[in-house]
């Protein structure tokens, strides 16, 4: 069950978003700060985080760049009321999967996160794939270097 942390310092977001992910099935953890998101990441496995981008303290953005030298394979989302182009490509470039406005449908929310969350999972199978490639050329190596040793 994948589990998705949700970082805003409004209480109604945390519990609107949180009641709604549950009901989705998903595993949720809060946090009112990127302070307490980061620390959440580093003791959590956390696939996608939904991160506000006007937070108290370190703002969405650098709370995503935190979250992302903790932990490169979580996909964030960032979610802002305050939607200007240039902060939606300060956004992506930063690394975001995903920008979302408020007020937001929870049905498109649910979409993106859907998405999102297919998107690691393909990034997770390359990822053991290149793992398991890695592995099999160092064994081939071996057995060749040994298999060398022998004809000579």
């Amino acid at each position: 069950m994948p589990k998705i942390l949700v970082v805003d310092d409004q209480p109604y977001i945390l519990n609107v978003l949180s009641d709604f992910l549950f009901k989705q099935g998903y595993q949720v953890v809060l946090a009112e700060s990127g302070e307490k998101a980061a620390q959440v990441v580093k003791g959590s496995e956390v696939q996608l985080a939904l991160i506000d981008l006007k937070l108290n303290g370190m703002d969405g953005i650098a709370t995503m760049q935190k979250i992302n030298q903790i932990n490169p394979q979580v996909l964030s989302i960032i979610i802002t009321g305050y939607s200007t182009q240039e902060s939606s490509v300060q956004a992506l470039k930063a690394g975001a999967y995903d920008y979302v406005t408020k007020p937001f449908k929870l049905e498109d929310l649910k979409k993106t996160i859907e998405r999102a969350l297919k998107e690691y999972q393909l990034r997770q199978e390359i990822s053991d794939l290149k793992e398991k490639i890695r592995k099999m050329e160092e064994e081939l190596r071996e057995y060749h270097s040994k298999n060398t040793k022998v004809l000579n």
